[in-house]
């Protein structure tokens, strides 16, 4: 029985990750400031990323400054979750960075 029980647990938790759709945008590095990675595209839309995934961290270091004013092509998945006072965020998460 605890077999059955971790391995549908596991089943659920792949399915939810496979589902979450991954966005691609183009935009250009503007920092990193309070643990969010900060993103500006052409038509001057801001996007604040939460959390990059070890696969892109490994790619570039966005801590270093080095970085800033740099172009990338970003895919990312969105959550969303409900905070303490039941308001749902949008979390978004770098899956994958190039430099373009």
């Amino acid at each position: 029985m605890k077999t059955l029980f971790i391995t549908i647990f596991a089943l659920v938790t792949i399915s939810n990750s496979l589902l979450q759709d991954k966005t691609t945008i183009q935009a250009t590095f503007d920092g990193f400031e309070s643990d969010a990675y900060y993103f500006i595209d052409d038509t001057d839309t801001i996007y604040t990323f939460d959390n990059i995934s070890k696969e892109a961290s490994k790619k570039f270091d966005l801590t270093d400054e080095s970085n800033i004013g740099e172009s990338f092509e970003i895919t990312f998945t969105t959550e969303t979750i409900s905070d303490d006072m039941e308001n749902e965020i949008e979390v978004l998460t770098i899956v994958d960075l190039k430099k373009i």
